[in-house]
């Protein structure tokens, strides 16, 4: 029944957020992890093969959540690996890399993370709601898009990387709202 839900779950995401899954798997538990992971997406009943996804093609939303749930009961992956599954994700991104590259300020990055969210995701929106450079905080809000809470832990990561991307130092992120405890969005807050 989750698994269905998961799947209803309206929008859809590129292939390229997919694949970055597949980078991880491969650095951390070789070809092998790979195997474990599509047999365990095929228990699921949504059969996947990482090596015949397309980075540019759209794939249903719901299969970014169970891409992630099915590596994580494959390799037996708590959530420290899914913050970190989050955390490697941008690094391998040419798109994330170039858009660093383009907008050199934090102020501007930030105010562009909708747009590379859309360039991802067909459903939900980013807004940088507090960008504060001389209290070394940013915060995100992410409405539209309530998946799973492991998607959740990913982003975790996910947005950290990204934030250390930009403000070239180390950077903690945190969850302080989400759908998933009943509030109206996600919020994430990135500190250095």
């Amino acid at each position: 029944k989750e698994i269905e839900e998961i799947m209803s779950t309206e929008g859809e995401v590129r292939g390229t957020t997919l694949k970055t899954d597949e980078g991880f798997v491969l650095r951390e538990a070789g070809e092998e992890g790979i195997k474990k992971a599509e047999e365990e997406l095929e228990k699921m009943g949504y059969p996947l093969k990482y090596s015949e996804i397309n980075g540019m093609d759209f794939y249903p939303l719901g299969m970014r959540a169970l891409s992630i749930i099915a590596i994580s009961k494959a390799l037996n992956f708590d959530e420290k690996k899914i913050i970190e599954m989050g955390v490697s994700a941008p690094r391998g991104s040419l798109l994330i890399k170039f858009f660093m590259k383009y907008f050199l300020s934090i102020e501007k990055t930030f105010a562009k993370a909708g747009e590379m969210w859309n360039k991802h995701y067909t459903v939900g929106d980013l807004k940088p709601v507090d960008v504060n450079i001389k209290g070394r905080i940013v915060t995100l809000h992410l409405t539209g898009v309530k998946l799973h809470p492991i998607f959740c832990k990913y982003l975790v990561g996910y947005f950290s990387s990204v934030g250390k991307m930009v403000v070239q130092k180390e950077v903690v992120a945190d969850e302080s709202k989400c759908y998933f405890k009943g509030d109206d969005f996600h919020e994430f807050n990135l500190r250095w």
